[in-house]
């Protein structure tokens, strides 16, 4: 007793394939994701350390305050 072998159509091939491309390419895209997102966070460290060295700088300059970010006056 040999066995029986069974063939998909072309129309089912075709979309079992489709959908694995389809998997493929999201799981590609999730990975840009991530990768995209580690950038960010790197990027959004070193913003906040040189935003906590300039506080400091202006701080140990200006005294305690706020800054009016249109004029440059350090408000007590």
């Amino acid at each position: 007793m040999g066995i029986v072998s069974k063939k998909l159509t072309v129309e089912e091939l075709q979309t079992v394939k489709t959908i694995k491309e389809e998997y493929t390419n999201l799981a590609y895209a999730l990975g840009e994701l991530e990768i995209q997102k580690i950038i960010l966070l790197d990027t959004q460290k070193d913003i906040t350390i040189r935003e906590k060295q300039i506080a400091k700088q202006l701080q140990e300059k200006y005294g305690e305050g706020t800054i009016d970010l249109e004029t440059g006056e350090v408000k007590s």
